[in-house]
């Protein structure tokens, strides 16, 4: 049973909510209404935190998953001490507020994923769990305690919650504690349309452990279900029987609680309802004092066990990996995939924080690290993950990794998969993780697995997306070195485009210059003007060399440029790239297999695209390259056709 001042903590958290959503006249009250006994319960009896050091390491991780219900999160991070005042909540969901309409971890202290896409925040759990493991198997006093996240109808609807929480049985991930707000309405009315499975016996059948609560205002009978889940050998979902918008005398139990503000009368006919005599964002001081008694007993929980004095293990990785890479005897023939499974290997044996694996293809992507053994259900010591045929939720998997600290993730698949974990990819640079794609077979020359398998449109589209940084390498140097790049690179995601296809090893003046996304690797003759500009990426440096060897012959002076990374050259000096690519020469030639969308902003209004802007065909790879146009006569017929312009 609840006493008085319990009810009247609860009830707060509903209403902070509620007047947060009908301030803005935007947003999701609904959900926050009937959570409130479980966020109650859960930060009372069981989260273990600190507002004063919110990034402490041993922290529990509280995810909300199901981001649409963000005002339920900010009304416990302000009534428990986190920096978020009443003006904060205020300002929910205007421009430049600590209190987005669904919750980024680079904004809100408190908020440990960005969350709103469903079944995202799912994941993310699944990796920080990980982590978790991962960190204690190397060092027992980091990783003891728990990933709690609450997730929705929706969440589990979407397919990445399947593939994240099969994994998550399949390595008996026992410190994870999910809620499921089983309120069974989503935005178009009943789940009963499209969500009738039973959600108990699936997640039994990933070899979940499953408690069912029925009432979701009994905060006690919740608090016991948290407790016994902490005894699992299992992960373990608790289904919370909920009724959406609970209070709420027109709109509860309804779709119409969900994702849109109460409207003024019906505000005041829940706060007749349950009897919460208060104006809008006015919280009586004695739940101010109750709900910091509970903070300083976890502060002082903390100060016991001297968690100030616990620090990660810092990523401090010298240069010795590439020296020890250029010593290395390597081909003159390599391709940029297994150069980057050397580079992997390498960065793997002289730290232990670096790892990851592929969706189920490490064979041909290079991602497995030799010397080390695979992660598995009773030991967490390796370097290898097996994600399985999950290229979604091993993206997001990835996210929770890093968001969780001090490890650097990496995750490999063919580039045309990745679309598959678009989502994923682009809340990587949202919220600016430093989490590594190794894309491999990234263009028409895989060759014979053909169309289905070649990818045309998806490296431009990773382009789009802002703050991730997209490298082409052209050979074995180049490769070392946007992987060095990435690894410095610590607020960033970083996408490592590489061919199936053996490559040439370039002749490259400067390493360095590799690291501003575009440099001159053949110069033109000197004292004379600069008839063509060639601008290749990836496979297709070494067809622009060629080409540029047979136009010199033909008196044609040509400069080659490498461009591995377009973000990277944006981010250099005007003097530098009006340097590599001067505007006065009007002849400029990008050379790439994939589409040409994109690539005006480089070769100008006189300048030409070879590129490929249909699907490609089942062919042995250099056959099918030399019919769509990546050939030395077509670049030097393509310089002729600008000529006649």
């Amino acid at each position: 049973m609840k006493t008085e001042i319990e009810k009247k903590c609860i009830d707060a958290i509903r209403f902070l909510s509620i007047d947060m959503v009908q301030k803005a006249n935007s947003g999701h009250p609904g959900a926050p209404m009937s959570l409130a006994p479980l966020a109650f319960a859960l930060w009372k009896d069981h989260l273990n935190f600190n507002p004063d050091d919110p990034d402490w390491v041993n922290r529990d991780r509280f995810i909300l998953s199901a981001g649409h219900a963000s005002a339920l999160l900010y009304s416990m991070l302000h009534l428990t001490g986190y920096n978020l005042t009443i003006d904060d909540l205020k300002d929910f969901r205007q421009y430049g507020s600590k209190t987005p309409g669904h919750p980024e971890n680079t904004i809100t202290n408190g908020v440990e994923a960005t969350t709103g896409p469903l079944g995202q925040g799912f994941s993310n759990g699944v990796g920080m769990a990980i982590a978790a493991k991962k960190i204690n198997a190397y060092d027992k006093k980091f990783g003891n305690h728990y990933i709690y996240s609450i997730v929705s109808d929706g969440d589990l609807m979407e397919g990445i919650t399947s593939e994240a929480a099969s994994l998550a049985g399949t390595l008996n991930l026992e410190n994870i504690i999910y809620i499921y707000d089983s309120n069974r309405i989503s935005i178009e009315g009943s789940t009963d349309k499209a969500f009738t499975e039973n959600v108990k016996l699936r997640f039994e059948s990933y070899n979940w452990n499953v408690i069912e609560i029925d009432n979701s205002e009994n905060y006690i009978d919740i608090s016991k279900g948290i407790s016994e889940a902490k005894n699992s050998s299992n992960p373990t979902l608790i289904i919370l029987n909920s009724k959406i918008g609970f209070g709420s005398p027109n709109k509860f139990n309804s779709e119409k609680a969900h994702g849109e503000a109460l409207g003024e009368d019906e505000v005041k006919l829940t706060r007749k309802n349950l009897g919460w005599n208060h104006e809008p964002f006015e919280i009586p001081n004695e739940i101010y004092s109750y709900f910091s008694k509970i903070v300083e007993k976890k502060k002082k929980d903390y100060s016991d066990l001297r968690n100030s004095e616990l620090s990660y293990p810092k990523f401090n990785l010298n240069n010795k990996w590439i020296n020890d890479l250029n010593k290395n005897p390597y081909s003159d023939n390599i391709s940029t995939r297994d150069a980057s499974g050397k580079v992997i290997n390498t960065i793997a044996s002289q730290t232990n924080l670096f790892f990851g694996g592929s969706a189920d293809l490490a064979g041909s992507t290079k991602t497995f690290i030799n010397s080390s053994t695979s992660i598995n259900s009773s030991d967490f010591n390796g370097l290898n993950m097996h994600y399985g045929v999950r290229e979604h939720a091993m993206a997001a998997i990835n996210n929770g990794i890093s968001l969780y600290g001090p490890f650097i993730p990496y995750g490999g698949t063919f580039l045309i998969f990745s679309d598959y974990m678009r989502n994923s990819i682009r809340l990587s640079a949202l919220s600016k993780l430093q989490v590594l794609y190794i894309l491999t077979h990234d263009s028409i020359g895989l060759g014979e697995d053909g169309p289905t398998h070649q990818p045309i449109s998806q490296l431009m589209s990773l382009r789009l997306i802002p703050n991730l940084n997209v490298y082409r390498p052209a050979d074995y140097f180049e490769t070392i070195y946007c992987y060095k790049k990435a690894l410095e690179t610590t607020n960033t995601p970083s996408s490592l485009v590489l061919s199936r296809q053996s490559l040439t090893t370039l002749e490259i003046e400067n390493y360095d210059d590799i690291e501003k996304g575009a440099y001159i690797l053949k110069k033109e003759i000197d004292g004379q003007e600069i008839d063509l500009i060639l601008i290749g990426t990836g496979s297709e440096v070494s067809i622009c060399l060629e080409a540029s060897k047979k136009l010199k012959k033909e008196n044609v002076n040509v400069r080659v440029v490498s461009m591995p990374c377009w973000e990277l050259f944006e981010q250099q000096s005007v003097e530098y790239r009006n340097k590599v690519l001067p505007k006065n020469v009007d002849n400029k030639i990008s050379v790439e297999a994939g589409t040409t969308i994109g690539w005006s902003q480089y070769v100008g209004n006189y300048g030409a695209s070879i590129g490929i802007n249909d699907f490609g065909e089942s062919a042995p790879g250099d056959v099918i390259m030399e019919k769509k146009g990546f050939s030395v006569e077509n670049i030097c017929n393509t310089y002729k056709k600008l000529l006649e312009r």
